[in-house]
Order: structure tokens, then sequence, then C-alpha cells
């Protein structure tokens, strides 16, 4: 094998229809098997490594117990097949876009237990609260909330070419403007408010831009409070970064939030994305709410 990959997730969130996507890039598919058969299946896999030179493994985890053996399957993986580039997934999205496409198939919830949950949402949030573990040491987060299959695909192939399969690039960082009016993202691996910067919105001939507009850019990053903010969280991701790759991320998402997301949320993710060039990482900026 060359790329292994462990698909795990909130129900309803879109794991199938990852795996599904995963398919189409050449990889075999296993959904929904049981986690003690997994040091079984690879011996099988190592026999016929063209067959599973690229494997993708929804794991059916029901329990705490089961995501532990889980975490040290891909622990003791990794450690012992260097050759192999291990990558976890996690897809999660909103409780009430749960409960509306659980609605609409009119299918039960796996997780759902009559005896301990009031509601569908009890369930989802058990569920999620199990799944932490795995969430805190994923490769990608993934939040599918407003997104369709073909947003989702798209996101997969940016990963799987730009990560899996690109040794020059070891790391993808990526900033991610947004507003908090509209919530907070649920893929941020880190999250910073920049709402105690003066608001481009208040000046009338700014309201109306974004901060791709160059005159916005300039009012917020010439800021003295910002632009001392830019030199210390810089500081800061120059100092992490090396440590979160040693752990073994591969993917890290930043999100910096101001009140709509449109003016300084948007100016200081784009210049924080041009403030790294180095070979290790591949650098992008998103602005969610930007057009909102």
């Amino acid at each position: 094998m060359q790329s292994l990959i462990f698909l795990v997730g909130t129900s309803g969130a879109g794991k199938s229809k990852a795996l599904d996507a995963l398919a189409d890039f050449g990889y075999f598919n296993i959904e929904n098997v049981p986690v003690e058969l997994l040091p079984s299946f690879l011996e099988v896999a190592q026999k016929d490594p063209v067959r599973y030179q690229k494997l993708a493994i929804l794991p059916d985890i029901n329990s705490t117990e089961k995501l532990e053996t889980l975490l040290k399957f891909i622990d003791t993986i990794s450690a012992s097949h260097k050759e192999t580039k291990v990558t976890s997934i996690y897809i999660d999205c909103a409780d009430a876009v749960i409960v509306r496409r659980y609605s609409e198939t009119r299918r039960p919830h796996p997780c759902f237990d009559p005896t301990r949950d009031k509601t569908l949402e009890d369930s989802i949030i058990r569920e999620r609260t199990r799944l932490s573990l795995f969430r805190d040491r994923a490769s990608l987060l993934l939040d599918t909330t407003n997104w369709n299959i073909h947003e989702l695909r798209r996101t997969l192939v940016t990963f799987i070419e730009t990560i899996a399969f690109s040794p020059e690039h070891l790391f993808r960082l990526n900033f991610l403007s947004f507003g908090f009016k509209y919530g907070l993202p649920s893929d941020c691996d880190i999250i910073m408010d920049a709402r105690f910067l003066p608001n481009p919105y208040f000046i009338t001939e700014l309201r109306d831009k974004d901060g791709m507009d160059a005159a916005v850019a300039s009012f917020v990053l010439t800021n003295p409070s910002c632009q001392q903010f830019m030199d210390k969280y810089l500081d800061l991701l120059t100092f992490s970064l090396p440590l979160y790759i040693n752990a073994g991320k591969q993917y890290l998402n930043v999100g910096i939030g101001c009140t709509g997301g449109k003016h300084r949320s948007v100016a200081i993710a784009e210049s924080l994305s041009k403030s790294f060039d180095s070979p290790l990482y591949l650098v992008s900026a998103k602005h969610r709410d930007k057009e909102k």
C-alpha cells in the first residue's frame, strides 16, 4: 500500500458520499468494517499490494473502546509501515442538517437509543462526543453543512492531489475568514477573533467593499494594533506548525473571524496566507462569508 485513509464522522454528515468520491480516485473502499478485523484485513492487503495500493476504510465505531482500538491500530500502522501514507479524515455537519437528512431519507439514525435519547439531537451529540478523540487527531476536518456532493468531491480532490500524492508539499495550511454572526465553522483547528480591530463597515466609502479591496486591506492592516497582532500571531504559527507536523497533522485550517466575515477577517486571512513562503507548506486562503 502507498495510501491508507481512515474515514470517520457523525452519521448523516456524508461519510458514504466521501467514500464514493475516493473510489473515483482508484481507492479500494471498505465500509463499516469492524475494527477488530482491521489487522487481519491488512495482512490480506499486504499480500496483494497492486489491488490494495490505495485503500479507504470506513470503520464501524459504536463504542469508546472500539475508537481507542482504532487509534492504537493507526499508531501501529504509522510506526511500522513507513512506506504507507496513513491519513485520517473526520466529517461532521450541523445537527439541524443531520436531522433534516434523516427526515428526508426516513432512515433510522444508527445511534438513536430510545432508552436514553429524548430527541434525535441527543444521539447526534452523544456520537460526536464519542468520536472527539479521532477528530482531535484527524489529518483533515470536513464540515459538509453547506455543501452538496460536488463541493465535497472538490475538497477531497484538492486534499488528495496536494497532500496524499505530493511529496514536495508535506503540510497544507489554510486560512479561513468567517463572520461570527453566521456561526463558528466546525472544520477549523484554530480560531482567532479579530473583532477587537476597528471595523471598516463604519466607514461609508469602505462599507460595500470587502477585505480583498486595497483600501479596505490598508485600513485594517496598517492599524498599529493589527500590525502587532500579526507579528505575534505569525510568531505563534511559526513555532507551532512544526509541532503539528511532528504530531502527524497534514492539514491545518486556521479560522479568522470578525463580525460579518467581509472586511477585517478577509484582509487578515489574505495577509497571513502570503506571509508563509516555505516548500514545507502549501498555503491557501478561503472566505466563507465574504459575499453575504
